[in-house]
């Protein structure tokens, strides 16, 4: 029964794959039904918020490695086989590269790009009519950041009162 916590993050570590490669061949099927309509979504602009996905992995990723490698030094220095075996330490380890690749994976294969895609795609095949109709249904409350011009042609109409 000593290896009953390493078998636990083995069990996580491998739903966790899983869960990863499912998302990633969904997004690609999704992905390929959408180009065989046509409709090819772009990479995320700066200002989108899907880019801080992009921003952030890296770090996210240096921290599991970080928090792997203080793991398993602290486990040879406090003599870390008074309590757990190497195969817990394992299961640790395996959690943790796991985790960084399924979100390697969520932020890698996203559902909202092609989301974005399809609706530009419907706007623009329903043309300029409901362009205007979908600005209009902005709900008010929605403003800009005080350093955005928005888009040229007006755009999110701004609130009574706003400056």
């Amino acid at each position: 029964m000593q290896n009953w916590i390493g078998t636990a993050f083995f069990a996580a570590a491998a739903v966790l794959l899983l869960a990863g490669f499912a998302h990633k061949r969904r997004v690609l099927a999704a992905r390929a039904a959408a180009a065989a309509r046509g409709i090819v979504p772009t990479e995320p602009g700066l200002r989108s918020v899907a880019a801080f996905g992009e921003i952030m992995r890296p770090v996210i990723l240096f921290f599991l490695a970080y928090a792997g490698l203080k793991t398993a030094v602290l486990f040879l220095v406090l003599d870390g086989e008074e309590l757990l075996s190497w195969f817990d330490l394992a299961g640790v380890l395996a959690l943790l590269a796991a985790y960084g690749t399924w979100m390697s994976l969520r932020t890698s294969y996203r559902m909202s790009d092609l989301a974005v895609a399809e609706a530009a795609a419907a706007e623009a095949k329903a043309g300029p009519a409901a362009a205007t109709t979908a600005v209009a249904k902005t709900p008010s409350y929605v403003g800009r950041p005080a350093n955005d011009p928005g888009p040229p042609d007006g755009g999110i109409p701004r609130r009574r009162g706003a400056r």
